[in-house]
């Protein structure tokens, strides 16, 4: 079976390539600028972009699946329109070069933000209602993506579409913007934390989700891929014991933080780097939802999710390894 796969460079796909590499699939990935992070020879290397509708047919010319992991993932998406068009656009250009390569199917890899987040309490599953037109542009840019995937799905073209929630784990080069959180939360180089948290789920474990999706789940559906809701001061407590030290760092209630949001992007501009942190990022810190259910994605793609605190553990471990605390 050959497989084509975008975001190459990725988060996901770094956990994810090698679990196919290891399954005997015949790989082509889509590299755009950033440098691959594997060296296989069961993988072929085409250079392109999702915004380059010419560069795609090389390559889906011939496979049998393609995993779209490529996104742009923002904090500050409202004012960045480039995050629409990537997971957007991108997203109807490969689908389409897809359907003319007669591939037989297209699995999507959208986020729990496409969807209504309230109320946060109660159970979200994949009947939940997507979210509205007054989102954040990520959020809106994730649900109109996922929206044309399924509503484009046929008999000739399988669509599956997998909604991770914060995904955390090693590999993690880049790093991702949580595992850069964590790695200043080590380093001792976050002021104050915020009184909210996420459901965070292991990468590893989408990995997996994602290669039984090849031959599981069902044609134009969707499948939540959660982990566990954690606050951001039993995160710090853990990684703090790891360390072997003891920290208390003051927690700030919502409004407090929100208020900061001025200084915190005028600081961020003197010191011309990305801001601690945003409104959006706070929305989803005090906003998203603690309850996120993955029975349906456990019960037929056989998704497991195994417990925060081993992942983590990974994580700053394998931090060290790499040389980035």
């Amino acid at each position: 079976m050959r497989i084509a796969i975008t975001g190459s460079t990725g988060h996901i796909a770094a956990a994810l390539i090698p679990l196919l590499i290891e399954k005997g699939y015949s790989i082509r990935a889509l590299v755009h600028e950033k440098k691959p992070g594997f060296n296989s020879s069961s993988v072929e290397i085409i250079q392109g972009n999702i915004l380059q509708a010419s560069t795609l047919p090389d390559l889906v010319s011939g496979c049998d699946v393609v995993i779209h992991t490529a996104a742009k993932i923002s904090i500050n998406s409202d004012h960045d329109p480039s995050v629409y068009a990537i997971n957007v656009t991108g997203t109807k250009n490969i689908f389409t070069a897809a359907k003319y390569a007669e591939v037989k199917r297209f699995i999507h890899i959208s986020s729990i933000h496409a969807y209504q987040q309230y109320p946060r309490n109660e159970l979200l599953n994949e009947t939940r209602q997507y979210c509205s037109d007054k989102a954040h542009l990520y959020d809106r840019s994730k649900r109109d993506a996922e929206k044309f995937v399924l509503e484009n799905a046929s008999a000739e073209m399988e669509t599956v579409v997998l909604n991770p929630t914060a995904v955390v784990g090693p590999p993690d080069q880049q790093p991702s913007l949580m595992g850069q959180a964590m790695i200043d939360m080590y380093n001792n180089k976050l002021p104050a934390l915020v009184n909210g948290g996420f459901d965070f789920c292991d990468v590893r474990d989408v990995a997996e989700g994602i290669l039984n999706s090849i031959h599981k789940g069902r044609n134009a559906n969707t499948y939540l891929l959660s982990g566990e809701w954690m606050h951001l001061s039993v995160l710090h407590q853990l990684i703090m014991d790891m360390k072997g030290q003891k920290r208390n760092i003051p927690v700030l209630p919502g409004w407090t933080a929100y208020m900061g949001l001025p200084f915190i992007r005028l600081f961020a501009r003197l010191k011309n780097q990305p801001p601690l942190y945003s409104k959006e990022s706070l929305d989803a810190l005090l906003l998203a939802s603690k309850n996120i259910s993955s029975k349906k994605a456990t019960e037929e793609l056989g998704y497991r999710s195994r417990p925060l605190l081993e992942t983590f553990t990974d994580c700053i471990n394998w931090y060290k390894q790499a040389g980035m605390i």
